[in-house]
């Protein structure tokens, strides 16, 4: 398999061009992606802005008075919404398994490249990148790269790059306003993030952990001083590269661009303290993880019978998700569903690789073990004007 990965490198106070890389792997061919329905789009006014959101509805008959389970999508740092959607073919894996999925949008301001053309930058406040820990050492080198300062943010320290819009709270409205227009079911609410979206799933996780029966962070870690266990008992699956040098697995600086995280075992192992889990790292396996070659451990025994925290490697993996892709190597376009509100962004064209679904089956594996055993209600009003 072909999987292309970029990260955004970045020099003085200009983004460059996307630096590509390429892996291979051994293994058939998948097939390519699929067209799926419209997603619908919704709008919030948040923080004095208007955020927006797209969902996509399983394209199967479940019945008129079924309660759908809902996974909720965070895409990562200059990623788009749909872009995200359509690069890993989530969609059509919703329709397969009936869940609906929800995919919020990231804050985003346009800044010059290296050739001073303007390129999207769309990120995420996880509460941690503009909150250095003193006592846990920098998160950036001397020789990191230097990001695009957000302008609500007005001033930025040097290895903060973060959105300093409250996205706790506009995530907080996006699960309320879906559970008043959808038949959810509110005990199988799930989550998972990729790279910057992955770290953002991690402060959901610990600041909405009673929002979510399980969690998925993939390809992301926090940054150091910042690991964090949930308020409410939460099951975790994280995915990661081991070839990873955007946000390295074992807590060193990544050669990408020189930011450092906590590693994975420090944040599953932070995870599990809060999970009360008694045995651990043990060696952890299934059909789907020894199908991909995944290399994987768990903690168990934990407070709440059944719960585990499972970490699992891909030996031969980059700043990529896990052999999740529909053969489109960008998240940063734009499908129809999003011209309107970002007409100056590049657009999907139609995925052509291999379409690979391992990791996903794996994460909807993980996930369908698991609900919420007290439902939420919704304390905000309904979404903003529809449009399909």
């Amino acid at each position: 398999m072909n999987t292309l990965y970029c990260t955004f490198i970045a020099a003085a106070v200009v983004l460059s061009s996307p630096i590509c890389s390429a892996e291979t792997a051994d293994g058939p061919a998948a097939g390519a992606a699929a067209a799926s329905a419209p997603m619908l789009r919704r709008t919030i006014q948040h923080d004095g802005v208007e955020r927006e959101y797209f969902v996509h509805l399983p394209d199967q008959n479940t019945g008129p008075r079924a309660r759908l389970p809902v996974v909720v999508g965070i895409h990562g740092y200059t990623s788009t919404a749909t872009g995200f959607q359509l690069a890993h073919d989530l969609n059509r894996h919703a329709d397969k398994h009936g869940y609906i999925i929800v995919y919020p949008q990231g804050s985003h301001f346009r800044a010059a490249d290296a050739q001073g053309k303007p390129v999207l930058i769309t990120t995420w406040n996880d509460l941690t990148a503009n909150q250095p820990q003193p006592t846990a050492g920098p998160h950036c080198t001397d020789a990191s790269a230097h990001y695009p300062c957000p302008p609500e943010c007005g001033e930025c320290g040097r290895c903060a790059w973060q959105s300093c819009y409250d996205d706790v709270g506009f995530i907080t409205k996006v699960l309320d306003q879906v559970q008043v227009e959808f038949r959810v079911d509110e005990r199988r609410v799930y989550l998972l993030g990729v790279s910057s979206g992955a770290t953002m799933a991690l402060r959901l996780g610990c600041s909405l952990s009673d929002r979510f029966a399980a969690i998925a962070p993939i390809i992301g870690q926090p940054l150091p001083g910042h690991a964090c266990s949930p308020f409410v008992d939460t099951p975790m699956l994280h995915l990661f590269g081991a070839k990873d040098e955007v946000i390295r697995y074992d807590g060193k600086a990544g050669q990408a661009d020189g930011f450092i995280y906590t590693s994975a075992a420090d944040t599953a192992a932070a995870w599990a303290a809060g999970l009360a889990c008694q045995a651990g790292p043990d060696r952890w396996q299934s059909a789907i993880s020894e199908r991909a070659g995944f290399e994987c451990t768990a903690y168990s025994h934990c407070r709440v019978e059944g719960q585990e925290v499972v970490s699992c490697m891909d030996p031969d993996g980059g700043h990529v998700w896990p052999e999740q892709t529909s053969g489109l190597p960008d998240a940063t376009c734009v499908t129809s569903e999003q011209y309107e509100s970002l007409p100056d962004q590049h657009r999907c064209p139609a995925p052509t690789g291999e379409a690979r679904h391992l990791g996903m089956d794996l994460i909807w594996a993980f996930f369908s073990r698991y609900r919420r055993s007290i439902a939420i209600t919704p304390k905000t009003a309904a979404a903003g004007p529809a449009t399909n």
